[in-house]
């Protein structure tokens, strides 16, 4: 297929998508005239909200779909490319391993009467924090190393 046509057809697909989000945006922020008894304030309209919601998630996963078949083309196509990203990808895991290990879950007190709050949430949320700060003492970590390594090159010249 000619490079022309594929970029065409691409900016034509990228366009219709902007143009169906701009859409769905504007009618998200349209209201209806109900003005809630209460507060006094005009109801917004959760259907379109929840359209464009969905329409934004149906986009995610599509795009999520794409890279991952793309991906998986390149490492077999190319598969030593892959090698540096692959130990990248179970560092991170080891990492994300080290801070499922730190999080302990409290399922007593006022947080478990919050909506939606399960052991399973408090756990994911646990491990998001601690894994961040795994990966902010690596980091540190990382940074301290190379001061003494550039001062330990600057010394040996």
């Amino acid at each position: 297929m000619n490079n022309k046509i594929t970029s065409l057809a691409i900016n034509l697909v990228i366009f219709a998508l902007a143009v169906i989000s701009v859409i769905m945006i504007v009618l998200a922020m349209g209201s209806t005239a109900e003005v809630d008894s209460t507060t006094g304030l005009i109801k917004g309209d959760a259907g379109n909200v929840s359209s464009a919601v969905n329409f934004t998630m149906i986009m995610l996963y599509v795009g999520l779909a794409a890279i991952a078949i793309f991906t998986v083309i390149a490492i077999i196509t190319n598969p030593k490319r892959f090698i540096p990203t692959a130990i990248g990808i179970v560092v991170f895991g080891i990492l994300i391993g080290i801070g499922r290990a730190l999080v302990t879950i409290e399922t007593a007190g006022p947080i478990m009467g919050l909506e939606g709050t399960t052991p399973d949430t408090l756990l994911w949320g646990g491990v998001g924090i601690k894994t961040t700060l795994v990966l902010l003492v690596v980091a540190i970590g990382l940074i301290f190393f190379q001061m003494i390594r550039g001062v330990v090159g600057y010394l040996t010249k």
